[in-house]
């Protein structure tokens, strides 16, 4: 935007201590499996299962400890607010003191407005621009993990597998927890408070509890924000798994009597599948987002980017009589312009 909003934090901007061993790489022999492949995987086992045929359900038997642990990993919700885009080498900008990867980004400028004016007025010149941003390419990477071979083969369980599935599980933990940070750097840290760079305040604090009319109230938030009117609204609402199960005390009286009877008859994902026209995503990372906490995002273009260099991906090496793997992703992204974001904590939840 134009000088009004001046800030932009990347995720790179917020700094953490991570968990990273430099290794020369390895050629990756796989990619980290999608949800769509997870649920077809599922679907492979349960026919297993049910075809009655003994090799097949041996078969399905041997795998099954090392698929319930892939059920309960849970992908980056950082990703379902902000689609990832992936890159191309063509997309990274050359700097001029550092051999890091960076992506310019242009930010739409802001109108500077029209005026009234007599007969025979000249009308005043102003230059026009916009903004640009750079943000680069992290790379973050589980610990190098090595087991003896010999070692490995009197388990009945694949080890590697599980490792592999928790070092995931923390590789997508920590891309959250850094967009989480930029997030809140954007919000503020103290509810009630005016940011600068919109003149607004983003965090907010409920003391009636995640009820239908607070939920209502909330919602007018992020059309609120900005120095002008920004035709903005709530499209996307992140909480964690025990504030979404309030919606469970929602009454016919509040949601209507369809509403309440879909979640006694189906649960709480009648919830997820729309409600408001918003997009509901709960997380199980409650460190991350806490109890009675719900962020509010508006159309992505109008919060930041989610930039993918390198998928999740496993890579594997066996030197001597062991055998070495570790998981990394190399991405970059951030909020740039603050206009979409809002926080809300309910208090009593």
């Amino acid at each position: 935007m134009g000088d009004r909003y001046p800030l932009t934090l990347s995720l790179s901007t917020i700094r953490y201590p991570l968990f990273v061993i430099h290794y020369p790489l390895i050629s990756p022999i796989r990619k980290m499996p999608t949800l769509a492949q997870e649920r077809q995987m599922r679907n492979v086992l349960a026919e297993k299962i049910a075809s009655g045929n003994p090799d097949l359900q041996k078969e399905a038997a041997a795998t099954l400890d090392k698929f319930i642990r892939k059920s309960f990993k849970e992908q980056s919700f950082f990703d379902k607010i902000i689609e990832p885009q992936k890159l191309s080498p063509g997309d990274f900008y050359p700097h001029m003191t550092s051999d890091k990867l960076w992506v310019m980004l242009e930010i739409e400028p802001e109108c500077p407005g029209v005026i009234t004016m007599a007969y025979n007025t000249p009308a005043p010149i102003m230059t026009f621009g916009a903004k640009r941003t750079l943000t680069s390419i992290d790379r973050i990477k589980s610990v190098r993990m090595k087991k003896e071979v010999n070692e490995l083969i009197t388990w009945s369980v694949s080890l590697r597998d599980i490792q592999a599935d928790f070092q995931l599980k923390e590789v997508l933990t920590k891309f959250d927890t850094r967009g989480t940070a930029c997030i809140n750097a954007c919000v503020g840290t103290q509810p009630n408070t005016v940011m600068k760079a919109t003149g607004s305040i983003h965090y907010h604090r409920v003391y009636d509890g995640l009820t239908h009319n607070a939920m209502a109230e909330s919602l007018k938030y992020i059309p609120r924000l900005g120095y002008n009117d920004n035709g903005l609204n709530s499209k996307t609402l992140l909480m964690n798994s025990v504030t979404f199960k309030e919606f469970a005390k929602w009454k016919p009286l509040d949601a209507g009597q369809d509403f309440t009877s879909d979640i006694l008859k189906n649960g709480l994902q009648v919830v997820e599948s729309g409600l408001l026209g918003m997009k509901f995503i709960q997380t199980i990372k409650r460190k991350l987002v806490p109890d009675g906490v719900v962020y509010h995002f508006g159309d992505p273009n109008f919060i930041g980017r989610n930039l993918v260099w390198i998928e999740p991906t496993m890579i594997i090496k066996q030197r001597d009589h062991s055998v070495e793997f570790h998981v990394f992703t190399e991405r970059g992204g951030g909020v740039f312009v603050f206009l979409g974001l809002a926080k809300v904590e309910y208090t009593g939840v």
